[in-house]
């Protein structure tokens, strides 16, 4: 193995595309901040829209005779918008008492007395499911930190787009490893030294698995450290990633299914790499073909998401993090795992099968 190690070593694609990896992170940690102060200036705009439309409705209700009904109506009106300020102030202002004015604005939609919000019945119930959640484990508002906590970090930027880079950078870097002694000639050398034929291939795919194991640490770290040192936090794992019904999908829940999701697909990855490589024997044809089928996975982006069935299909537990609240996180885990556990020993029996094909050959 170590002979291996060195030949991988000694080339400069290799550690670009692992310092590729780091970029991939940091660009992933951007656009998920980003991603948040964008939701944050979007609800405020809400609020300042529906405001404005209880502003007019109370300008419409002055122009009319003050009976009692209309007075009654403006003093509700005015109520409301209090709350609706209130909330705004605190969300802009980074305020400890958010908290409980989003509750209040959230509770105040449920039994409006001047309807004015166009959230549905759904989103409002979420909502405020979530705000007891957290008062109830007395957790901060993520609006009111400054930075995304590590947890948040990971939960927001662990989507496809991000999981299909970093696949296609493992492709990248190890498709030669197993495609380039075919493509050369130079297996039947190696055929011919003292040892079994076996240990060959058992080298190489633990070479690159230990390689893929420790950049993916690398890069989660790097990730990590970066979340956190900003934040000043150290994990916020237990903040609510989605609210399904009365029940709460925590950060912790999500993460520990996709760390799971990226292991085992990226296992799957290089064990069918190992598998190509013996079939199609040419390290171009080999690291396209494989990108290929990643890519392929995009199909099925957004399909059956309510349904179980989808953490059979491998390609689409790149989209996890969008999808996994929707789910039971227990049950949609242990099917994933089962699903790509298969796959690789699928993927290792025909491996090992046209192994011993192409060699008897050589």
């Amino acid at each position: 193995m170590w002979w291996e190690f060195r030949q991988w070593r000694r080339q400069w694609l290799n550690w670009a595309l692992f310092a590729l990896g780091f970029a991939v992170i940091l660009g992933s940690y951007v656009y998920a901040s980003n991603q948040a102060q964008q939701a944050n200036a979007r609800e405020y705009d809400t609020l300042l829209a529906e405001s404005q439309q209880l502003a007019d409705a109370d300008k419409n209700l002055a122009d009319q005779t003050q009976t009692e009904k209309v007075t009654k109506q403006r003093a509700a009106i005015q109520r409301e918008q209090t709350i609706i300020s209130r909330y705004g102030r605190a969300l802009t202002g980074h305020r400890r008492n958010l908290l409980s004015h989003r509750l209040a604005y959230y509770r105040l939609l449920q039994h409006p007395a001047f309807p004015f919000s166009q959230r549905s019945a759904t989103v409002i119930h979420q909502a405020i499911t979530r705000d007891r959640y957290l008062q109830q484990h007395e957790l901060v508002p993520r609006e009111n930190v400054s930075a995304l906590t590590p947890a948040a970090a990971f939960g927001r930027s662990q989507n496809a787009a991000v999981f299909l880079l970093i696949l296609s950078l493992l492709v990248l870097q190890f498709g030669g490893l197993f495609a380039r002694d075919w493509e050369t000639g130079s297996i039947r050398l190696l055929l011919m030294l003292p040892q079994e034929r076996q240990r060959l291939s058992r080298h190489k795919l633990g070479l690159a698995l230990v390689i893929a194991g420790s950049e993916l640490v690398l890069w989660s770290v790097f990730g990590y450290l970066l979340a956190a040192i900003r934040s000043g936090q150290r994990w916020g794992g237990a903040y609510p990633w989605r609210a399904v019904g009365t029940r709460i999908v925590t950060l912790n829940s999500v993460l520990l299914t996709n760390m799971l999701t990226i292991i085992l697909v990226s296992t799957l990855v290089i064990v069918l790499l190992y598998w190509l490589s013996i079939l199609l024997r040419d390290q171009f044809t080999v690291i396209v073909a494989m990108i290929a089928v990643l890519g392929s996975g995009a199909l099925f982006f957004g399909e059956a998401s309510t349904n179980l069935l989808a953490a059979l299909n491998p390609f689409y537990q790149l989209g996890l993090s969008t999808h996994v609240g929707l789910r039971n996180v227990l049950v949609y885990g242990t099917l994933m795992g089962i699903t790509d556990t298969a796959l690789i020993l699928a993927a290792l029996v025909g491996g090992h099968f046209w192994w011993r094909k192409s060699t008897n050959l050589v």
